[in-house]
């Protein structure tokens, strides 16, 4: 097989390599994915993100990649394994933006990135020389993932690593709307490992009122405050969080688990005169 051309490779200065994974910490499936990067490209720094994704999450996945990766710097590659449907006909891809590369399953985890991101090509890994010589079936993380990812770092051109694909999979990120009324209807996206519920509902949409109620089904929360600290341990608030987003909170508490709060669930902001 005759080796692929690489240009101008940055081999002593590779961009920072990311992972994210569902794999937990207690087995060596992260170890293995690391092993497989550093013996491709010994100077590249790896960077942890989480192991903690809920098993099968591809939508915590996605959110969990857009909140982090506008602070990495440009170029870097970043690793998604979130991985159901591992070993069958999905597609294993590498979507390259004007600020990064994201390596991992074509099964939605990267829409967020599709929303947020120019995208400027989309490539299915199929070169088998960036990939492990033997592939497991349930184990793309360490032998087409982590490879092909060392490789992007390395500098490996983007024809050199498959055919270019334009159908990716995506899945429904919904915007809130404003109502006649002047409340906006909303849901929520992310549950966060504090148990705060993170809505889609931005900053700049509550700017036409200085107090806003907001309800979730059976539930209205009225304390719309700057910060965790306002209210008393134990009560609900309601605060922008650092992503620019409304979420409820329980100080030191659990919001989701008390209120029953689960993603997808409608919340609606109304406006409090």
């Amino acid at each position: 097989m005759t080796r692929p051309i690489v240009l101008h490779p940055p081999r002593n200065n590779p961009p920072p390599i990311t992972l994210i994974t569902d794999f937990g910490l207690a087995d060596g499936y992260v170890g293995a994915m690391k092993g497989v990067i550093l013996d491709i490209l010994p100077w590249s720094q790896v960077v942890d993100i989480t192991h903690e994704i809920a098993p099968q999450n591809v939508r915590q996945a996605a959110f969990v990649l857009y909140s982090v990766a506008p602070y990495f710097p440009e170029g870097t590659v970043h690793i998604v394994v979130v991985d159901p449907g591992v070993g069958t006909e999905r597609r294993p891809i590498v979507v390259f933006t004007d600020r990064a590369a994201f390596v991992g399953p074509d099964n939605g985890v990267f829409s967020w990135i599709y929303r947020t991101q120019k995208v400027r090509e989309i490539r299915e890994l199929t070169n088998p020389y960036y990939q492990r010589p033997q592939v497991s079936a349930t184990f793309h993380g360490r032998d087409i993932f982590a490879p092909f990812a060392a490789h992007i770092a390395a500098g490996v051109p983007a024809p050199s690593i498959g055919p270019a694909i334009t159908d990716p999979i995506q899945f429904d990120i919904p915007d809130p709307v404003v109502q006649e009324d002047g409340s906006i209807r909303g849901e929520v996206i992310h549950i966060d490992g504090f148990g705060n519920i993170i809505t889609n509902i931005t900053e700049g949409m509550l700017i036409e009122a200085d107090h806003w109620a907001f309800e979730l089904p059976g539930m209205q929360v009225v304390d719309f405050r700057p910060a965790y600290g306002y209210v008393e341990e134990g009560a609900a608030l309601a605060l922008i969080g650092s992503m620019g987003y409304a979420e409820i909170a329980i100080r030191n508490g659990h919001a989701a688990r008390t209120l029953n709060a689960n993603v997808g669930m409608s919340v609606v902001a109304r406006p409090i005169s």
